[in-house]
């Protein structure tokens, strides 16, 4: 919702909103529910069935949290390793992420209207 609270807004596939988490900042984008379906089905398991049953659906938490990040996430500014050196973004780098940053990332690009960058 905007500001007044009165509008919806669509996700915008272009739209980037900051969150700072320490020193650093992570860019990310909204994710929308045609996206959160998609990424569902992607990482979506099939049990085997029970005696006589049929088959279902499984979707593994970490599995469905790592894809909805890769998705979300944009690029960042002020990541360092352990060693103080600034990391350059890429997939292979966000996949290291702590999990905190990592929830804290997934719930925001779920909220309806995200906190705006400073």
């Amino acid at each position: 919702m905007n500001e007044q609270g009165k509008n919806l807004e669509l996700v915008e596939p272009n739209e980037r909103f900051a969150m700072s988490v320490g020193g650093s900042t992570l860019y990310y984008r909204r994710l929308s529910l045609g996206a959160l379906a998609a990424i569902e089905r992607q990482q979506a398991e099939v049990l085997a069935p029970a005696l006589g049953g049929r088959a279902s659906l499984w979707l593994p938490p970490a599995a469905l949290e790592s894809a909805i990040c890769a998705h979300v996430l944009v690029g960042w500014a002020g990541v360092t390793d352990v060693r103080g050196r600034e990391v350059s973004f890429s997939p292979e780098n966000a996949a290291r992420l702590p999990a905190r940053v990592r929830a804290l990332l997934v719930g925001l690009a779920q909220q309806i209207q995200p906190q705006k960058g400073e």
